[in-house]
């Protein structure tokens, strides 16, 4: 109610000062002396007022215009001031109005957002459902192709992706070991390892190389034979190297009697005290008996070493 005061009175005296439209209608706007027109001239009216005016007139004037001037010059400030207030309220409102339309926008995002969650959340179910079916189907291919990967590996005698193949089937065949459906599996799988491990035995008692049987021995013990078995086959293969060496010393010994026999034939001729034959063979019986006792020693090293390795 104030501020309509307010505006009426800034209004009324706005219109003293530049006058209503009627008034402007009627006032000459090329009068020269009219202090309202475009053609006002100062110097004019003031000539007219000393002229016309005594010095009271003059003053009364001088002081009603200088009233009129401070007057519109506070009213000017008011509306500018007026004017900026509403411009910042008008700019507040504005904000304030983009910002509940933002929190409206929010919100419905939010519910379109719960909703659309609440849509998924069976889909999502049955994802997790499919998602854990397609596990198990891929494990279950997984077990009725083993007994075929087993038997193309070991045709290829790549003996350590059958044990990493094995070890992982462990676990899957032991889960479902209860299934009916599983026990073909199974029984084709004890007999393919079967028949890995009668090669890898039958591979190891005809290598005569220490570490190659020892290679053997470790995918045996992953294979799930016991290390005393295991060094039971070390200590066996040991044994037959040693006898083969002791039946090679033999032979050399038997060799070495029969040279003994002919040079006690021919004692007394001074070319036979000089055969180099017999130097020969004596040099030669030396070097089979120090190639013997390095390759014991060289097995007892290979033994010692397969030993802690199958324990390690």
């Amino acid at each position: 109610m104030e501020d309509d005061l307010q505006r009426k009175v800034i209004k009324q005296r706005l219109k003293q000062f530049y006058g209503s439209n009627t008034n402007n209608s009627l006032v000459d706007q090329n009068d020269p002396l009219n202090i309202d027109s475009p053609s006002f001239d100062p110097q004019l009216y003031l000539d007219k007022s000393l002229k016309t005016k005594d010095l009271s007139d003059l003053i009364s004037e001088e002081k009603a215009l200088t009233d009129q001037i401070r007057s519109l010059d506070s009213d000017m400030q008011t509306l500018v001031y007026d004017n900026y207030s509403k411009f910042i309220s008008a700019t507040d409102t504005i904000r304030m109005a983009e910002m509940n339309s933002l929190l409206q926008n929010i919100a419905a995002i939010v519910s379109v957002s719960g909703t659309i969650n609440g849509d998924l959340a069976d889909k999502r179910k049955k994802l997790g459902t499919l998602t854990t079916t397609q596990l198990t189907l891929n494990k279950l291919n997984y077990l009725v192709e083993l007994p075929v990967s087993l038997r193309k590996y070991m045709n290829k005698c790549d003996w350590d992706q059958i044990v990493l193949d094995l070890n992982k089937a462990k676990y899957i065949l032991k889960s479902y070991h209860n299934t009916p459906s599983f026990k073909n599996i199974r029984e084709d799988c004890a007999e393919i390892v079967s028949e890995i491990c009668s090669k890898l035995w039958r591979q190891f008692d005809e290598s005569s190389d220490m570490a190659e049987c020892s290679n053997r021995l470790k995918i045996l013990q992953q294979l799930g034979f016991s290390r005393r078995k295991l060094s039971r086959a070390i200590l066996r293969l040991a044994k037959r190297q040693v006898s083969q060496r002791l039946a090679y010393i033999k032979t050399l010994v038997c060799e070495g009697d029969k040279r003994s026999v002919q040079k006690e034939e021919t004692v007394g001729s001074a070319e036979n005290i000089a055969n180099p034959f017999v130097q020969e063979s004596s040099s030669e019986e030396m070097v089979g008996y120090y190639a013997f006792i390095s390759q014991l020693f060289l097995m007892i090293v290979n033994y010692i070493l397969g030993h802690m390795s199958l324990l390690g």
